[in-house]
């Protein structure tokens, strides 16, 4: 299965720095995790409904991996608007350490898939991440969420 990760130019796609000073859906904050995305498509969806359009980075590029196999599916059964409840459940998974990856819904898109990948687990390290190429978001997408 091929994941993707939109990053800054400067940041490597396994930089998983954020999620040890900021929360995120899956993850409270100091729970190492990266996030990555079914489909390029998705990975800019999640960018734009996560930042305001004045703090979209203007040196965006995208890398993906390839994982070995899919990922199991979450089997989270709560609501995924309950952020304590989405990120107890990604603080175990990321703690108990049995597997590199996840498949969970996107919030933006249910029926399509975010990756979580662990970065403690024993096999991070060896996946291999493409060389980052350039991305440019369509200036439209900018002004039509900053409408």
């Amino acid at each position: 299965m091929r994941i993707f990760r939109l990053h800054r130019a400067q940041r490597t796609a396994a930089d998983f720095g954020g999620s040890l000073l900021y929360p995120g859906r899956w993850n409270p904050a100091g729970t190492p995790m990266l996030y990555a995305a079914s489909a390029l498509s998705l990975a800019c969806l999640e960018l734009l409904v996560h930042l305001p359009p004045n703090q979209i980075p203007m040196d965006l590029v995208y890398s993906w991996a390839e994982l070995k196999e899919t990922p199991e599916a979450a089997d989270f059964r709560g609501d995924l608007a309950d952020l304590d409840a989405t990120r107890r459940y990604g603080r175990r998974w990321a703690t108990a350490g049995q597997a590199l990856a996840l498949r969970v819904p996107s919030v933006i898109v249910p029926i399509e898939f975010n990756v979580l990948l662990n970065p403690t687990h024993s096999e991070y390290t060896e996946m291999a991440w493409s060389a980052p190429e350039p991305f440019q978001l369509d200036r439209r997408l900018i002004l039509k969420t900053s409408a």
